[in-house]
């Protein structure tokens, strides 16, 4: 079994520093926070593209688009209509709230309830805001996490990777949890996929699955 460290350190060598998330602003990251979910990152940049354009990529300016109009400028996110209908309730949620400046008031436990509370949050999409929007010491559990630590063999085929939330957590400081993540998601689209290319990957000689899918 690969050890989470040693993930991390060949991981680190093949990547190094990654700045992730891909966001401009905070607001901008909530925003693609939601955008993202069940969609390719290529599809969220379009659609931020478009509210750049129009000058509403914030909470102010989402929260003054009524569904219909922010669902033709979010149309290429997919899932348009609910995703105009979760943003345009999370936003005006935020602002009523005093904004960022309202959630930073916040203590982690308080934010997490917050935002766990909020229509059309989940736990991956509360972690990526309370990390990459509000530097929160949270470590972004998602499909590749699972995916990857499952085939290294660091968790088993029935677990999740939230078993080892508190130890990541631990173990790395905020801008480390977000590379972390950042290389993780790299991984998994680059060799580590559905259909993996694990002749390329930096972590095959470690790996369960490469072991028995591929040695005689």
């Amino acid at each position: 079994m690969m050890e989470v460290t040693l993930v991390w350190n060949l991981l680190q060598e093949h990547y190094g520093n990654l700045h992730w998330w891909p966001g401009d602003t905070p607001e901008e990251v909530i925003i693609g926070a939601i955008l993202t979910q069940n969609t390719a990152w290529s599809n969220v940049e379009k659609s931020i593209k478009k509210l750049k354009e129009n000058n509403v990529c914030s909470l102010e300016g989402v929260a003054s688009l009524n569904e219909e109009e922010l669902g033709v400028l979010i149309r290429s996110s997919g899932f348009f209509r609910r995703k105009a209908k979760i943003l345009n309730f999370i936003t005006n949620s935020i602002l009523d709230a005093g904004g960022l400046e309202g959630l930073n008031k916040l203590d982690d436990k308080e934010l997490d309830e917050y935002l766990m509370g909020l229509y059309g949050v989940g736990r991956e999409t509360c972690d990526s805001i309370m990390i990459y929007a509000l530097d929160r010491k949270k470590f972004v559990i998602d499909k590749y996490t699972n995916r990857i630590f499952k085939r290294l063999g660091i968790i088993e085929e029935n677990q999740d990777a939230e078993s080892l939330r508190d130890i990541i957590e631990k173990e790395w400081g905020i801008e480390d949890l977000k590379n972390f993540h950042g290389m993780l998601v790299n991984l998994a689209k680059d060799y580590c996929k559905t259909d993996p290319v694990c002749s390329e990957c930096a972590l095959r000689i470690n790996c369960n699955y490469w072991k028995e899918t591929t040695l005689p």
